[in-house]
């Protein structure tokens, strides 16, 4: 297989390497079971090492050149949690719906006319059979589903989702019944804002008939997820953040509360060398998300967290 070949010469990896991996990319998988919130089991996918250098290739050379909606916030470089919640700022009524197994959902066949268009538009040196063999074979996995676990699955699931959030962002622009409505996806959590009260109902019938009208992927809601949410008097939660009636974004109560305690533990000495390093992440994701809640910390805990920022 030419793919093969020059995938191996670019990336200086020996051809017979990358050809077994290609063999054997449904056999040497590992299956990790994590608990879900509500105590249920997922399966998370580990393909091995060589697999992976196959799907990073294919991600850097090929995957980036595909579209990938605006309202796309999850797995994307410089994009954040912050990002996406910071586009609701304005909302007053929001609404949160959640895909069904999202990435089971989508099938090889539904990412196989796009690349098919690409190279159709684009007509780069490659063989087009080769590629969409390669493509099957290294990121998808049992039925051709895409697994929860595989480096390209994210990116993969943004660019099959583009034809959604294309129609979606033009529904809500196409008539006033929606407001003037905000439309984010952070991988299968959905969410909208808007100002106009009543419009989420609406909101929600929209998403419903896109789903039903398109034909690829198949994918249907977890009702059991919808939410409706108004900020009225209070704050509205937005991927783990906190929008406030005056519009600023913090995180949550609890998630501070932890925080003080982990500090609390580390400046008496009798903080868990794990959650050592464990704090030192939640103190970096909080100075991006939270400015003025780092603030607050340092203040308080100013000898402390300068203690834990030399530690490596």
């Amino acid at each position: 297989m030419q793919l093969i070949e020059n995938i191996s010469k670019e990336l200086n990896a020996p051809p017979e390497m990358l050809f077994d991996a290609i063999r054997q990319s449904r056999k040497l998988v590992k299956h990790i079971k994590m608990k879900k919130r509500n105590g249920s089991d997922r399966t998370v996918y580990q393909p091995s090492k060589k697999l992976k250098i196959i799907q990073y290739w294919l991600i850097n050379n090929i995957f980036v050149n595909l579209k990938v909606h605006y309202v796309a916030t999850a797995f994307l470089k410089d994009i954040s949690i912050k990002n996406n919640a910071l586009r609701h700022v304005n909302g007053r009524y929001f609404l949160k719906l959640d895909i069904k197994d999202y990435f089971p959902s989508i099938k090889f066949g539904d990412f196989q006319p796009i690349i098919c268009r690409w190279i159709a538009e684009k007509n780069p040196p490659i063989i087009e059979s080769e590629l969409l063999k390669v493509v099957q074979l290294s990121c998808f996995y049992r039925n051709d589903c895409l697994p929860i676990g595989y480096p390209s699955s994210p990116i993969i699931s943004n660019i099959v989702m583009y034809e959604f959030d294309t129609k979606i962002v033009a529904s809500l622009s196409s008539t006033d019944q929606y407001g003037a409505a905000a439309y984010t996806r952070y991988a299968d959590d959905m969410t909208f804002s808007t100002k106009t009260k009543g419009a989420c109902n609406n909101i929600n019938s929209l998403v419903e008939k896109t789903l039903a009208e398109i034909e690829s992927p198949k994918l249907k809601l977890n009702s059991s997820k919808t939410s409706f949410v108004s900020s009225s008097g209070g704050s509205a939660l937005v991927t783990g953040l906190r929008i406030c009636h005056d519009g600023h974004l913090t995180i949550h109560r609890k998630y501070k509360d932890k925080i003080r305690l982990l500090l609390s533990l580390y400046k008496k000495g009798t903080l868990a060398k794990n959650d050592i390093y464990s704090l030192k992440g939640h103190l970096a994701h909080i100075r991006h998300v939270d400015g003025l809640f780092y603030t607050k910390l340092q203040n308080k805990y100013f000898k402390t967290i300068q203690k834990l920022l030399i530690i490596e």
